[in-house]
Order: C-alpha cells, then structure tokens, then sequence
C-alpha cells in the first residue's frame, strides 16, 4: 500500500473533519396553541408573527389554513380571532404601513386560493374582535386571478414597501405595494424562474432574497428588483445536512449577524446557517421534555430575536407542528430563543447577550458540517449585491474539530519520523 503524503494525508483528514454531519440537537418547547374546531386537523400552511409595538406580550401569532383562512393566537397557546374569508397558503406581517390620515399600521399579507390573489389585512392592537381587519373590504385582491402558495413582505433600500410572491404555478413574482385611497396597489416588478417554490425569506441587510425550491435545495437571488433573475444554489438537497426544505425565516441578532434558518420536513430538523457566510452551523428538533410530542412535518416556523414580555425575553421560536399527538391535529410550539442558542456548543448568539467565547461569533464558523456553496452574501457577490458588508470581525477559521487536529498532528509527527529512520 502506498504510503499518502503529509501534504495529501492533511487534506484528507481536513476535509472528513469539515464534511463530518453533526446529530440534530433537542430543544424543548414551552407553550403550544390550543387550536379550536375550525382551525385544527393538518390543514396550517405557514405562520407569522405580529410584534405590538404597544405591549410586546400581547403580540400574536397569525397562521394561514388550507381550509379556513386565518387565525391568530396569543403568546399563552390561546386562540384570539379567526377570520374565514376562504382558504389561505401563507401569510406574512410588515410594520409601518401608511394609512389615511398619517397614521399607520402593520400590513398583513395573505396568499388566498380561494379569492386568487393576495389580500391585504391591517393589524391593530385596540380594534375590536382581536385586531385583524381586511384593508379596504370592498377591493378585489392584489394581482386577482392569480394562485399564490408564499408570500413575503420587505422593505427595499429606498425605504418602499415590496412583496414578493410564490406562484402556484412555480415561479416568483415581486411587486411594489403603494398605499392609496385607504388601500393598496400592486405593481410588478420582476417575475423570477425559481421552479416550485417552499419558502422565502429576505435579508435587508444584505439585499437577499432566500429561496426554497422543492426539490432543488436553497438558493439566493437580490432583492432589490433591478438585481436579475439569475440565482446562486446555497445548498442542495443532501448537502449540508439538508434532506428536504420548506419553509424559511431569519433571526436577526445586529444589522448583518445572525442566523438563516430552514425546516427539513423530511428529517423532522431546523436547519441553521451562519447569516454571513452561509455555512451550515447544525440542526435541532423541536421536542416536549421527555421527549414526546415532538414537531414532526413542519410548514411554517418564526424566530425573532426581540424580547416579548416576561414569557420571551430572550426572543421567540416557532414552529408549526404537522401531528400534534396532544392536540389530536395540528398545532404551533412556542419556545424561547434562549433554549434554542444554548442547546448549540457553543452557543448561537442571543440578542442582549454575549455568547460563550467572545463577541458571538463563535456561535458557528460558517463551515461546519460542509456541504454547499459558501456564498459571500456581501457586496463582492455579483448575484444581488448588499449593503452588508464583509469584514474580519466574522469567523473565517476552518472548522476542523479538536480530535481530527489532535489526530493530524499525531500522524503528521509518525510520518516525520518514517522519513527521518529512513
């Protein structure tokens, strides 16, 4: 047998040590909805959380019903408000949007089937009936005529209000919404040949569009509307610890920090990436202390990274639960952040708290477990562009264990010493 060079056998033994896949951690939920009888029985596509600006622990969790429409739910599991306007595939919340008079509101966003089109909600803290109201009843939906599965709300560089829909037919559509006459318009922008897209989600940091193709893997576009239809592939199927993909979120921890997150529907995880360079971080399930009545076949999930009252200071996980054996259907699992960053060695960062080991940073290199395109989602990235920036004060070091260094020193010193005897 041919004996591998100290050059050959390093490369060898670096990149098992950066490929090797970690096992899932378990994070345990606190909280889950009690859902009634009409919005139960596996029909929850995605959810959505509104922050009240007035009162964080009064905010509430918004889900979107293949048979119903929408429901939302307070903080302790309870059902507050269901609003049956036909079915919904998803559902998403922006704040700030203007209405008439110089006042605004939060604009809640709902892929509708049953009406073909988005339709447009304000949410308000002191309405009657528990807050979620349709903007302009009378109006036809956004785009009339066309099914949606996704439908994602962000804020451009130029401080417009854009959306950016999933069609059913495969595809993505984006447009700009403009207030008028106590409603909203809809202006198209770009269409984009995304394939049958799962999940969306936008960094505005880094002028990011995040893509879950079913079947194909996780892909980033631009955001910004003149950026092109072209997209670089993150991750793809069986790369990076990835087996399915779905539905996406992104926990903002500073202006460019934090983490993107995807659930893997098939495998029963949420995948974490390192918000800046994209590298897989590692996975975790959702489960009840002892270990029953984990989340299993999860559409939608939420992670926010502000504290809300005294049950979430340390910010909010949440993920819909496909077969909730305790509620005998579907449910959401509620947990705090906190619970999901320690169950992580080392830590992901917590807003308000510096992780173990330094400035955060720490929290992941980027590159453990390997798999998939490392994409600098800074301005150096042609695909897109952004204002996020890449500096030396994210973790660019190779993530080789401790035992695979430990191991590669003790055979690099056996080799020497072959070398030297003969």
């Amino acid at each position: 047998m041919r004996n591998l060079s100290l050059p050959a056998l390093t490369a060898v033994l670096v990149s098992t040590a950066a490929g090797a896949q970690t096992a899932p951690v378990a994070v345990p939920y606190t909280v889950q909805t009690q859902p009634g009888a009409r919005s139960g029985g596996g029909t929850v596509n995605d959810v959505a959380l509104w922050v009240n600006p007035a009162d964080r622990a009064a905010s509430r969790l918004i889900t979107a019903d293949q048979n119903n429409g929408l429901f939302t739910y307070a903080l302790d599991g309870g059902e507050v408000q269901a609003i049956t306007e036909g079915t919904a595939a998803s559902v998403d919340v922006l704040g700030g949007f203007p209405l008439a008079g110089g006042a605004s509101a939060s604009l809640v966003l709902s892929a509708n089937p049953t009406l073909t089109g988005l339709v447009p909600y304000v949410m308000d803290a002191a309405a009657d009936g528990g807050g979620l109201t349709r903007l302009s009843p009378t109006a036809s939906p956004l785009d009339v005529g066309v099914s949606y599965g996704t439908v994602r709300m962000a804020r451009g560089a130029d401080g417009s209000i854009q959306a950016f829909g999933g069609l059913a037919a495969g595809g993505l559509r984006q447009f700009l919404l403009t207030p008028t006459d106590g409603g909203v318009t809809a202006t198209p922008l770009r269409d984009i040949p995304a394939g049958a897209v799962l999940g969306l989600v936008v960094d505005p940091a880094y002028r990011a569009l995040y893509v879950a193709q079913q079947g194909q893997g996780l892909y980033r576009y631009g955001s910004d509307a003149d950026a092109g239809t072209t997209g670089t592939q993150v991750v793809g199927l069986g790369d990076g610890g990835l087996t399915s993909v779905g539905r996406l979120a992104l926990y903002e921890a500073s202006g460019t920090d934090g983490y993107l997150l995807a659930t893997d529907p098939n495998a029963n995880t949420f995948v974490v990436f390192d918000r800046r360079t994209l590298g897989r971080v590692g996975s975790f399930q959702l489960v009840q202390d002892g270990g029953t009545d984990g989340v299993e076949q999860s559409r939608g999930l939420v992670a926010f990274s502000g504290p809300l009252g005294t049950a979430f200071p340390e910010g909010l996980f949440v993920a819909h639960d496909g077969v909730s054996s305790s509620t005998l259907g579907d449910n959401l699992k509620l947990t705090s952040w906190g619970n999901v960053a320690r169950a992580f060695s080392p830590p992901l960062i917590i807003v308000g708290q510096q992780a173990d080991g330094g400035t955060g940073q720490d929290a992941g290199t980027g590159k453990d477990g390997g798999g998939g395109v490392i994409v600098n989602p800074g301005d150096q990235n042609p695909i897109g562009g952004g204002s996020g920036t890449d500096d030396d004060s994210g973790c660019g070091c190779t993530s080789t264990s401790v035992p695979a260094i430990a191991t590669l020193g003790l055979l690099a010193m056996a080799l020497l010493g072959r070398r030297r005897r003969s």
